[in-house]
């Protein structure tokens, strides 16, 4: 769902929907593969980078070995929002991915999106947020997009994205 007006900075992630809804004590084995990354539940452990995944995108919730519901997009100013509400339902340390680390996750698979679908099932096929600024366009910021697999440095903050969101482990 995409948000065209914004009413209140709480309102850009509470309008869309969104339900963290994640526990790390989800059951279910944890499957592993040679990237180094382990899903257990609604978690992708990097092993390699000492990381945490949410596996679902932002506005979608965990359920049943899938991410249901629609992925929020919103403007970067909404990051705060968001990682304050993932902080309460699924506890502390949740941020933004650089642009390094949320680039590790592309892969060029034979069709969008290029991203490991069994790790992250649901995955937009679109760009997402990164914590870095362009340093040269001022204002610009760092962008990976699952549809193409490649990162770009010149989204506008004011432009609706996706989010995923990360942890050090």
């Amino acid at each position: 769902m995409e948000i065209k007006q914004k009413t209140g900075l709480g309102r850009w992630v509470t309008g869309a929907c969104l339900a963290l809804g994640i526990t790390v004590h989800a059951q279910g084995a944890a499957a592993q593969d040679n990237s180094g990354r382990m899903a257990k539940g609604p978690i992708v452990i990097d092993l390699l980078e000492g990381l945490e995944w949410m596996r679902c995108s932002v506005g979608q919730v965990w359920s049943g070995g899938a991410c249901r519901g629609t992925v929020l997009k919103a403007p970067l100013e909404a990051a705060d929002d968001v990682i304050l509400r993932a902080s309460r339902s699924s506890g502390d340390g949740w941020r933004l991915p650089t642009r390094k680390e949320l680039t590790r996750l592309a892969e060029m698979n034979d069709a969008p999106p290029m991203i490991n679908e069994t790790h992250f099932p649901g995955t937009y096929r679109g760009s997402y947020w990164t914590s870095n600024r362009n340093r040269l366009l001022w204002g610009n910021h760092w962008v990976v997009n699952f549809n193409t697999g490649h990162a770009y440095a010149r989204a506008l903050p004011r432009q609706p994205l996706a989010f995923r969101l990360v942890r050090d482990r």
